[in-house]
């Protein structure tokens, strides 16, 4: 991960765990350091989401929120809509 230390750095996927384990979807979610993925956005992080083994999106995270761009996209209880 090529960000600054103050952009997050290494200590992203730890924070994002953290949010991901408040909102009560960790247990269904692994976090793990890689590269750009190909998109190698400024500022921003790329998350590869996998479904069944295949990936099935990207999505662009801002650092600074901590992965939150990733809750629509993940089945977490405190994000589903009864």
């Amino acid at each position: 991960m090529r960000l600054e230390p103050s952009a997050g750095g290494v200590d992203l996927p730890r924070r994002i765990r953290v949010m991901l384990a408040g909102h009560g979807c960790a247990e269904q979610v692994r976090v793990s350091l890689t590269g750009c993925l190909g998109y190698c956005p400024n500022g921003q992080v790329s998350a590869q989401l996998l479904r069944n083994g295949e990936v099935s999106e990207v999505v662009l995270l801002d650092p600074e929120r901590d992965g939150a761009e990733l809750l629509p996209h993940l089945p977490c209880p405190s994000t589903e809509t009864p």
